[in-house]
């Protein structure tokens, strides 16, 4: 059967599967959820040679026959609580199967306004921009992710509104067969607004396909201190798209922390719009066996005197495989941009795979702009040299392959994040060198 016909099968069956969620959903998201259908029937899914897919194959996932979460199965809130960071118990939102469960949420130290999707739509400033958000998206996923979207959440903080300590979300999958969940969270912040997000996603079981979205609008002097690990079960697909757009002297300051699944896509979307904005967006991932990492980023310099960083790391061993895909765009007009963007790989065996494509696309001529890729092994000398000072081969082997991820986990902004990944993700590393 020819690759054409197996997309058009495919195609189908997730049309045949968006039927029964109208025949569940709400009317209110109704029009966005057809709009994101129309544009996910003109993309269509990728074939081998599509852009945006280039380094992975999503045939296993699209020919997969998925359902939906009728929120029937239930999250036990021991699962919950294990999963929590401390100093966020009375802080976290809690996403069972992506829709929000407020009976394990912890919502009193929040002080923002949390307005159900099928709700803030009715506010005619936010609908135009989901719907233009639907009219120029170029992700057939994130398109499949707002036509099955049942229900999302929008995250609404005041103007001079700083929340105290950080707000965690936590996404639990519960799995167990092949069901399809797509969480969509807006963030809306105003002016000189401030707000730390931790996001955490885990699986119960396996064999689910968790499909985010979410938007961050940040009006002038907003900050968002803003982490995501990635620890769902191995044998699932995770694939999620963060647009931001960023306003006169606010700054979005992200890291990503990935375990791998079976295969995880991070796509970031990020607009300087107005002078003075500031992005800082870090990752890591330590993959084994056949786990896959993508990231896919493109960052847009919309105006002059903005700052963009980009530091992203993998640790790769087995059969596994990265990516980078990443794209600075500088247009006209966009003086005095600084923006670097660097990827380091580490290889730990002879079939593990990384592909690196740093891309800058500069129109205005008085900007500072960088990038640049490696791919390596363990360094020889230091290797030889720890064993020399009284450490065995492996321990000397963990300690250079830890040490290599610590750079990125230590620019996490929570503490207890850090210490969450040095005990979980770097413990992947001491598994393979036993």
């Amino acid at each position: 059967m020819s690759d054409t016909l197996v997309e058009s099968s495919a195609e189908s069956a997730f049309l045949d599967l968006h039927k029964k969620l109208i025949e569940q959903g709400s009317p209110a998201l109704a029009e966005l959820q057809q709009a994101a259908l129309n544009r996910f029937e003109l993309l269509g899914f990728p074939h081998s040679k599509h852009e945006m897919y280039t380094y992975l194959n999503t045939k296993e996932l699209v020919e997969t026959a998925f359902g939906l979460s009728d929120g029937s199965k239930k999250v036990s809130e021991d699962f919950v609580a294990g999963h929590i960071y401390p100093g966020c118990e009375s802080q976290c939102l809690v996403f069972v199967d992506g829709i929000l469960n407020r009976n394990l949420s912890r919502l009193e130290g929040v002080s923002a306004n949390l307005v159900p999707l099928s709700e803030a739509v009715s506010d005619q400033e936010l609908k135009k921009y989901l719907l233009e958000t639907i009219e120029d998206e170029n992700d057939v996923f994130a398109a499949l992710s707002t036509a099955f979207c049942g229900e999302g959440l929008v995250f609404k903080v005041g103007d001079n509104t700083q929340i105290s300590g950080p707000v965690q979300v936590l996404f639990v999958s519960t799995g167990g067969s092949p069901v399809m969940h797509a969480p969509r969270i807006v963030w809306q912040l105003g002016k000189l607004s401030e707000v730390k997000v931790i996001e955490k996603f885990v699986g119960v079981e396996g064999g689910y396909f968790i499909n985010a979205v979410q938007d961050w609008l940040l009006a002038e002097g907003a900050g968002v201190a803003f982490t995501q690990v990635q620890a769902d079960v191995s044998d699932s697909w995770h694939f999620s798209k963060t647009r931001v757009h960023l306003h006169r002297n606010s700054r979005f300051h992200s890291s990503n922390a990935s375990f791998g699944t079976q295969l995880a896509r991070h796509h970031y979307d990020v607009r300087l719009k107005e002078e003075g904005s500031e992005l800082r967006l870090n990752g890591v991932s330590v993959l084994d066996d056949k786990e896959q990492v993508h990231n896919f980023i493109r960052i847009h310099h919309e105006a002059p005197q903005c700052i963009s960083h980009q530091h992203f790391k993998n640790i790769i061993n087995g059969h596994a495989r990265s990516s980078f895909d990443g794209t600075v765009i500088v247009n006209q007009g966009a003086q005095l941009t600084s923006s670097d963007q660097l990827i380091n790989n580490l290889m730990l065996s002879n079939d593990c795979h990384a592909d690196n494509k740093p891309n800058l696309m500069i129109f205005a001529d008085d900007v500072k702009c960088t990038h640049g890729a490696t791919i390596g092994q363990i360094d020889e000398e230091q290797w030889f040299y720890l064993q020399t000072r009284g450490l065995s081969a492996r321990v000397a082997k963990e300690l250079l392959t830890r040490s290599f991820a610590k750079s990125i986990i230590e620019t996490i902004e929570f503490p207890e994040v850090v210490k969450d990944l040095n005990g979980t993700l770097l413990k992947k590393l001491e598994v393979r060198n036993d």
